[in-house]
């Protein structure tokens, strides 16, 4: 047995364990060290036919696409094609945005990076065809622009279909293939893809949602996923791929000596560009970057209708991960098995930010509703915290659902860590007026309005 086996054996119990805590049907978790290479499945592919999670399943990638896409720009900068810091209005001169100032404004790296402002999760569906993210993009005018860009960061999935807009104006072809062409085929992802017609000659996993909110049982989910919407999250890859696409960011832009980026713009993609709230400490050109234990780590997560992912990345260690679960609350998994394999491999110790104190004014002033599109969060004061209630709508019924409410403890002076339930670990935090008055509070990455 090797070290590579000894230590995925070593992590075994903490991916069954959290994989009973949550009941994920399937989980595969993949290491890459030195080159080496280890790749173990548990469970269950298809609840509804038993098949088992197989090593090499194929699954929806969810928002680890946006890396892709990152790195499809960065190749088009190298030629030439495009540049970061120019505005995205030179390369679509029709290109309509509520606020014009900022439609004249944003670039490339803002919106890589999540600093456009816009808002982030217009998720309207133009169906299969070539025009689909052209017709989406023209109606980019009704999105709200939240902040002037580069004020803040926020999560914003329709900037990178936006970005993919940009992409298939200056190629003249379909943002699909020009990422087969220019990022699957030079890194050899073999499996890697768009479709469902085209992930099932291969094995494949399919999607699970729970039944009802915060319930243990799960059914299947949908599998369709629009084509306006592959630039921010329509990958299907496995394992394997996404541990060669990782070695090639920690290379030096080459593939069997043949130069795909320089080596140069890997490291940009690498490198700060805004402080980042809730999910990292900092954000690059599509990675999130954090610091663990002295050591930069980089990485992306997924979560999308049946699927939550992640990929994490130690480049200085030249070790990555792949964890890939098929359950819409698989992220309470990852969370668990990505800090023991971190450890494990690692040496990387990640401690929970100590919780602070705060007098009942300072919480009084964060109670109250706040809403976004699609739902609502009320907030109110609960011993030296908190209490969260979540009111959503069903982006797929459109009907009206109430998650399971969740404790906020205080970790600074406008920032909270979720201490319970399915958001264990999750982080809130409150941007502010000048004056102090609340602005919005930022979960889950997103910016919510203060009512």
């Amino acid at each position: 047995m090797t070290a590579t086996q000894s230590q995925i054996d070593t992590i075994a119990g903490d991916v069954e364990r959290e994989m009973a805590r949550w009941t994920v049907p399937g989980i595969v978790v993949g290491v890459l060290r030195d080159g080496a290479t280890e790749i173990r499945a548990w469970g269950t592919a298809k609840l509804a036919s038993g098949e088992p999670m197989r090593a090499d399943s194929l699954v929806r990638v969810a928002s680890i696409s946006k890396v892709f896409t990152a790195t499809l720009v960065m190749r088009l900068v190298d030629e030439g094609l495009l540049d970061l810091d120019t505005p995205v209005k030179h390369y679509l001169p029709d290109l309509r945005l509520a606020d014009e100032q900022a439609c004249a404004s944003i670039t490339l790296r803002q919106l890589l990076s999540h600093q456009s402002g816009l808002w982030g999760d217009f998720f309207v569906d133009y169906g299969l065809g070539e025009d689909a993210l052209t017709r989406a993009v023209a109606e980019f005018h009704t999105l709200r622009q939240l902040t002037t860009p580069g004020e803040s960061w926020a999560y914003c999935n329709s900037g990178f279909h936006l970005t993919g807009r940009v992409i298939e104006q200056v190629l003249s072809a379909p943002f699909d293939q020009v990422m087969r062409e220019r990022v699957f085929q030079p890194l050899g992802l073999e499996r890697t893809c768009f479709y469902a017609h085209e992930a099932i000659a291969y094995p494949h996993a399919a999607g699970h949602n729970q039944v009802r909110p915060g319930a243990d049982e799960h059914e299947p989910a949908p599998q369709y996923y629009p084509r306006n919407r592959l630039p921010a999250g329509g990958v299907i890859s496995n394992a394997a791929d996404l541990l060669k696409f990782a070695a090639f960011h920690m290379g030096d832009g080459t593939v069997d000596s043949a130069r795909v980026i320089s080596a140069d713009l890997l490291r940009t993609m690498q490198a700060p560009q805004i402080k980042a709230a809730n999910f990292a400490d900092e954000w690059g050109i599509g990675w999130d970057i954090r610091h663990i234990d002295g050591a930069k780590v980089i990485a992306h997560g997924g979560s999308i209708n049946g699927f939550q992912t992640m990929l994490t990345l130690v480049p200085e260690q030249r070790f990555s991960a792949a964890i890939l679960t098929i359950s819409a609350r698989g992220s309470s998994a990852i969370r668990g098995i990505e800090r023991a394999i971190l450890e494990t491999y690692c040496g990387l110790r990640q401690e929970e930010p100590a919780q602070v104190r705060l007098s009942p004014n300072e919480l009084a002033r964060f109670a109250g509703r706040y809403t976004q599109p699609g739902g609502e969060l009320t907030l109110m004061p609960a011993g030296a915290g908190l209490r969260l209630a979540i009111s959503a709508d069903n982006p797929l019924t459109h009907e009206k659902i109430e998650l399971p409410p969740a404790t906020l403890a205080p970790i600074g002076a406008s920032e909270f860590m979720v201490t319970d339930g399915e958001m264990q670990g999750a982080r809130v935090d409150f941007l502010l007026h000048p004056d102090g008055r609340v602005r919005f509070i930022r979960m889950g990455g997103r910016l919510a309005d203060r009512v």
